[in-house]
């Protein structure tokens, strides 16, 4: 039977464990599914995500139950469930400091499900004396999870608990476009994947390095990284905390164990050390994969450094034209300079670069069309927030607001996140491109930069219920 025949209910099931079928394995059908179609499957997809977790999750239980909301009617209906994002990175940051990861721990099971929480209980992490020996141990005892961090811009890394199977699903889409899928018969590459940044690490965007080859390429050796070496959480949460006390006028309180100074020089000399590193990288890549398809993807100031230092070398069309280039993320408050996608075009040989919004608690990322516009993908619900209040803002006419989502891929997390994001959202008018997604147009803003540093997120629960879920979260001795 064809997902055209089955029941709506059967496509919401599709769409909430397996993306990829919905659209029958095409690339081509997962851009124009029916708008008017996927509202009706997010609307099922939410409830019976919504059912599954809410007293399932311990903060969500504590948040709904101060709300009372018991059942999900309409989109919106969740607003007040939002969580914003300094929930993940509310735990007390002295527990880092003494490297209380058996608090952390504590802290992190309520905010996933039972038998995750039972699991981290379980992990004995006395013998850490660091961020990296923590997500060591963590990854050895849950190879079922992917934890990861955020980079600390603030000072405070957020730790964000998702699951292998949530990054599968998100893979599994972008593998319709990298292999250029447009049906189940349609044949798979022999894919290679260049990474200009560290082969490993935990911070989140390289956390989906191993299920990327496990999900687009033939082995793990079709993934060439430029620095084989892991990235230290350590040293970069050292350099969070350097920023942050250097804006508050306090680096000469800071303490720092003799230890993680050894980690930091040793960082030191590898940065140093980057110019051979790219040397032998780009040796290797022109001399293995000159001329091939090939996958690339990572944050557009990776992208820009590696072309730079490329074309720098004299190496331009290094790779095939029909090479999959794509970009999301980035560095906030570092202004992108002109002419940089040229630059990428011009060392890459790609005929494209493929622009994606996208962030760490929100595995999907939403590809930009030929008109400048961000597409949200069918798995994840959009919404705009008042910036004051965080209430709803009309899904209609276009309207600027606060960006929040619903990740219906989440399983053993909450799924709704509050950005810290200005947008501008097309509700009705149909996109020139074709595709009948909703989409962004205009520019993506920070409203901490908007604010000049000041950015409150008001949640949209009452005042007292959301204090009460935050202080349960973060009441780590009963």
């Amino acid at each position: 039977m064809s997902v055209a025949e089955i029941s709506l209910e059967e496509k919401a099931q599709l769409l909430l464990n397996d993306p990829a079928e919905l659209a029958g394995q095409s690339h081509h059908a997962w851009s124009h599914l029916p708008r008017d179609e996927v509202d009706a499957m997010q609307l099922v997809a939410l409830k019976e995500r919504f059912a599954q977790l809410r007293d399932r999750i311990p903060v969500l239980k504590k948040l709904a139950d101060g709300e009372g909301v018991e059942q999900i009617d309409s989109v919106d209906d969740v607003v007040p469930l939002l969580f914003e994002h300094t929930v993940y990175k509310s735990y007390p940051p002295s527990l880092l400091e003494k490297r209380n990861f058996a608090q952390i721990n504590r802290w992190l099971s309520r905010l996933v499900t039972p038998e995750i929480a039972q699991a981290i209980a379980a992990v004995d992490t006395s013998g850490c004396q660091g961020l990296d020996d923590w997500f060591n141990t963590m990854d050895q005892a849950l190879p079922q999870m992917r934890l990861s961090h955020t980079s600390g811009t603030s000072g405070l890394l957020s730790f964000l608990p998702h699951a292998v199977r949530e990054w599968e699903k998100v893979l599994q889409v972008r593998r319709l476009f990298a292999w250029n899928l447009d049906g189940p018969q349609s044949s798979r590459p022999e894919l290679h994947a260049a990474f200009p940044y560290f082969r490993n690490g935990y911070l989140s965007h390289l956390r989906g390095a191993d299920v990327l080859a496990e999900t687009l390429l033939p082995s793990d050796a079709h993934f060439h990284a430029a620095y084989p070496a892991t990235l230290s959480s350590d040293v970069l949460h050292l350099g969070a905390r350097i920023r942050a006390a250097r804006s508050k006028g306090t680096l000469d309180r800071l303490d720092i164990p003799p230890a993680l100074m050894e980690k930091k020089k040793a960082f030191d000399q590898l940065q140093a050390d980057m110019p051979q590193h790219l040397a032998a990288f780009f040796e290797r890549m022109v001399s293995e994969l000159g001329g091939q398809r090939v996958y690339i993807s990572a944050t557009w100031t990776l992208l820009h450094n590696m072309a730079q230092a490329g074309l720098a070398r004299g190496l331009e069309g290094v790779f095939a034209a029909d090479s999959y280039l794509s970009t999301t993320g980035g560095a906030k408050g570092v202004p992108q300079p002109p002419g940089w996608k040229q630059d990428l075009l011009r060392f890459t040989g790609a005929k494209r670069l493929i622009e994606a919004y996208s962030m760490s608690e929100v595995l999907a990322s939403h590809m930009q069309c030929e008109h400048g516009h961000f597409h949200f993908e069918p798995t994840t619900i959009p919404y705009l927030l008042d910036p004051e209040s965080s209430k709803p803002l009309p899904r209609s006419g276009r309207v600027t607001g606060r960006a929040a989502f619903f990740d219906l891929g989440a399983e053993t997390r909450w799924g709704g996140f509050i950005t810290g994001d200005q947008v501008t959202v097309e509700w009705d008018v149909p996109c020139p491109c074709g595709r009948p997604s909703r989409y962004i147009v205009g520019p993506i803003e920070r409203y901490s930069e908007l604010n000049g540093g000041d950015d409150k997120i008001t949640c949209a629960a009452t005042e007292d219920s959301h204090r009460e879920a935050m202080d349960f979260l973060n009441n780590l001795e009963g």
